[in-house]
């Protein structure tokens, strides 16, 4: 099972990493976390379970996230499940979830109930208990989004790690600056609602991982705090919260 880990070169915590990764494989950023970059600037990821065995993808789905799931199976992990946090993630899988799924050597699909549109597949509520999230530490804050719902996750492995899905948007890998700001959902009401569901996000975090664009790695307690602050910002008079 070491085929997965080969890709920790100079600064593996670091946006150039990213960027330059092979695209459809599992990259290792930090210990047991890894990253998939997908088409159309998407971009998946997964926890590898202290038993070096089991693994959980988030947001997966996506095209060109194929070829780097059989791999995994290949390799001899077990997927126990593969989170997908937000409907933009369902909309552009490569496959039915069926079809996902059995790739995954027949792991469950969770996603929020709002979101699931798909009668042929069982998928699971990724906002209800699920014991399974307790194995890597995962827990699941329920977010407004531009379509749907979004499902934010956090894990408390590393120091505290938090997986966006689409209620932000990152700075591109090609554009200068890391900056994160809240993603406009379109609607005055979901803005604030977003904004205050992020004003009231209290876990302590390292990692900032969204679906596009640059992840955030080794906040200082200072800069956790200063970016929540910004997420849950409201302005004024239903203004865009970040200018």
């Amino acid at each position: 099972m070491k085929s997965v880990d080969k890709k920790e070169v100079i600064s593996s915590q670091s946006a150039e990493f990213i960027q330059q990764a092979e695209p459809g494989q599992f990259h290792k950023m930090i210990p047991d976390t890894f990253i998939i970059k997908m088409e159309n600037g998407a971009q998946g990821y997964a926890i590898r379970h202290l038993n070096r065995q089991d693994m959980l993808l988030i947001d997966t789905t996506g095209k060109g996230a194929e070829k780097g799931i059989k791999h995994l199976v290949e390799e001899g992990y077990k997927i126990k499940g593969i989170l997908v946090t937000h409907k933009e993630a369902l909309q552009n899988s490569y496959a039915s979830l069926k079809q996902i799924s059995e790739d995954a050597g027949g792991a469950p699909i969770y996603s929020h109930p709002v979101n699931n549109t798909d009668s042929d597949f069982n998928v699971k509520n990724i906002i209800g208990k699920n014991d399974l999230f307790k194995n890597f530490s995962i827990q699941i804050t329920d977010f407004p989004s531009k379509s749907g719902e979004t499902a934010v996750i956090y894990s408390d492995i590393n120091e505290g790690m938090i997986f966006a899905g689409n209620t932000v948007e990152a700075t591109p890998y090609d554009a200068e600056g890391d900056e994160i700001k809240r993603a406009d959902t379109g609607s005055e009401n979901k803005n604030r609602g977003m904004g205050e569901t992020w004003r009231t996000y209290m876990k302590e975090f390292r990692y900032f991982f969204p679906y596009k664009g640059k992840p955030r790695f080794n906040l200082s307690e200072g800069q956790q705090k200063d970016l929540i602050v910004k997420l849950g910002s409201t302005g004024e008079g239903g203004s865009n919260p970040n200018l």
